[in-house]
């Protein structure tokens, strides 16, 4: 009787250790961890190896592939694409972290499973650590561009590109997901061709509380599946770019809608971070991604249970990394008689030599869309971390007056924005905490 899981033999027909040897040794290093290579597959073999049953691997393969989506923006947890020339598949973790779009790897198989799930595949129970040998970083892989009707069953995983795809009439005025209850929601997407197809987004996505574009243009995501529904999810909320005419000729409600209500103060000390190292979701606030693919993360510290965000570009010791920029905006504030700001920052691993790590602004005309479009004035009259910081030193920015910084006479909101860049190999650790405008 056949088992639940079809064990993968294959005869090879030799082996090839790779040593190394020096006449030196340093005694306080762990000993190189070789994981073998044995026989290679593509992803489109590898699919092919699925015969209506599951697979599980306990012999030597090893496949290699790009990582196309990540969990950087909280929509895909421990869903990991990857696509070759031949295919793609998703990649279920066993943790999360540690695998991020760009990595070029080679996935040694043994100890996972390839399945199907509610008619997705998938590759089961891989561990980063056992599984996953990491060849290079930023090995971006470019979106196939497919129309709406050429995705099918068979292009599982794959990151595409759609031109000429709106949100349905019914969907506009609703956000991606339920970013207040955590609740992950179906947008349907359309073409002027009337076919559809199901967005999905997770609740706890960043960008979950913003609402769908009402224009028609171009979208990027992966290919998913559930029972015979193909489902796309998006990477990230910058690469939607719905701005143009929609198929009936209508602009569909404009660019970008904002509707989160003006408050009289903020008092923001980051209690609601409820998991460490994770994209930091608010619906007041906005965490926006200008350049790159990261985002401020809600920390939790172990030795004192303090919470409080962080921005980083780090990718590891001495790798450069593209340009990082992410801002932190806070809802509208109401003008107040004397407006003044306090906050905590602090920084770590202090790298950068020419550009500043960290900076804050305010605007008077920033409508909660396009950063660009705003007007920006730094705000400098505020102590912050330098190079000759201590590492996670938390240093009181100290009262900061806002009245130099708005027009004389102003009476209406504003919004402050927290900009963290990095470049390069200038990839210094940043932290904010406490953050008080009154």
């Amino acid at each position: 009787m056949k088992g639940i899981f079809q064990t993968v033999l294959v005869a090879l027909a030799g082996i090839t250790i790779l040593a190394t040897s020096s006449c030196k040794r340093e005694y306080d290093s762990p000993p190189e961890r070789i994981i073998p290579i044995g026989q290679i597959l593509t992803i489109d073999s590898l699919r092919s190896l699925h015969q209506g049953e599951s697979v599980r691997f306990d012999t030597d393969f090893s496949v290699y592939a790009t990582v196309t989506a990540d969990e950087a923006s909280g929509n895909l947890y421990r869903n990991i694409h990857i696509e070759d020339a031949t295919g793609a598949i998703v990649l279920r973790l066993n943790n999360p972290g540690g695998l991020y779009e760009g990595d070029s790897v080679r996935v040694y198989l043994p100890g996972t499973v390839l399945s199907v799930f509610q008619g997705m595949m998938q590759l089961d129970s891989v561990s980063v650590d056992n599984n996953i040998i990491k060849q290079a970083t930023q090995r971006f892989r470019q979106p196939t561009t497919l129309a709406l009707s050429d995705i099918t069953p068979q292009t599982q995983a794959k990151l595409i590109r759609l031109e000429n795809v709106e949100f349905a009439a019914s969907e506009l005025g609703q956000t991606y997901a339920d970013a207040i209850n955590q609740s992950s929601q179906n947008r349907i997407l359309t073409d002027c061709n009337g076919n559809s197809i199901i967005v999905r987004t997770s609740g706890f996505a960043n960008f979950a509380n913003q609402q769908v574009p009402g224009g028609n243009g171009s979208l990027i995501a992966v290919v998913g599946q559930f029972n015979n529904d193909m489902q796309l999810f998006i990477r990230r909320a910058s690469e939607v770019n719905l701005n143009g005419e929609r198929c009936d000729g209508s602009s569909g409600g404009g660019e970008c809608d904002y509707n989160v209500s003006p408050v009289q103060g903020v008092a923001q000390d980051f209690s609601d971070v409820m998991n460490d190292n994770t994209d930091y979701l608010n619906p007041q606030w906005l965490n926006i991604n200008e350049q790159g693919n990261r985002f401020w993360r809600g920390r939790i510290s172990t030795q004192t249970g303090q919470k409080y965000l962080r921005a980083t570009g780090f990718a590891g010791q001495g790798v450069s990394v593209p340009p990082t920029e992410i801002w932190f905006i806070t809802p509208p504030v109401q003008t107040s008689a004397g407006p003044a700001m306090y906050f905590s920052s602090a920084q770590a691993f202090w790298t950068h030599s020419s550009d500043d790590p960290f900076r804050v602004f305010i605007s008077t005309d920033y409508d909660g869309c396009e950063i660009g479009d705003a007007n920006w004035t730094e705000i400098t009259n505020f102590t912050k971390p330098t190079s000759s910081s201590g590492n996670y030193q938390w240093i009181p920015s100290g009262t900061i007056n806002l009245t130099p910084y708005l027009p004389q006479g102003y009476d209406g909101t504003y919004h402050v924005g927290f900009r963290y860049y990095s470049v390069g190999e200038q990839t210094t650790t940043i932290d904010i905490d406490d953050i008080n405008i009154q």
